[in-house]
């Protein structure tokens, strides 16, 4: 029997009949737990809404995170050469911000508030502004978030 461990709405854990469930579920503080009598496919990050009292899974639509050369690369070389090359404080924001990344060997979450705002600055023109004028196209925002290679 799988055990399913939801928390606001989003799968935390899962576990096995076989896996004492009061282990896992007093190491995920606050969830809900489920239990699934078939072997449904459900993942970590999936959402879950009751629907009749009963779960229902879905697969997250969530971006998954991007590794620092994963965003480099989704940059072509004159992307990254412009945005170096940049002396508007929010593309050296965004560089900065990726430095940061590369140094602590940390991903960046496209879902991000933030992270989404930066790269739609860098795909609207510098003039009139306000934009970073750096992205080809707005087409290019999705492909660097989804972390697509050039």
């Amino acid at each position: 029997m799988k055990l399913i461990f939801v928390k606001e709405s989003l799968v935390v854990g899962i576990g096995y009949a076989a896996v004492p469930a009061v282990a896992i579920h007093s190491t995920i503080a606050g969830t809900q737990q489920y239990q699934l009598m078939d072997d449904l496919p459900v993942d970590i990050g999936w959402s879950c809404k009751l629907v009749d009292e009963a779960p229902v899974f879905t697969p997250s639509t969530a971006l998954p995170p991007l590794t620092p050369m994963t965003v480099y690369m989704a940059f072509t070389p004159a992307e990254r050469i412009a945005i170096k090359a940049s002396k508007d404080p929010m593309v050296a924001e965004f560089w900065a911000m990726y430095q940061l990344s590369v140094q602590l060997d940390k991903p960046t979450d496209p879902n991000l508030a933030s992270v989404r705002d930066i790269i739609a600055y860098l795909a609207k023109p510098a003039s009139p502004g306000p934009g970073g004028g750096i992205l080809a196209s707005p087409e290019r925002v999705q492909q660097i978030l989804a972390g697509i290679p050039q």
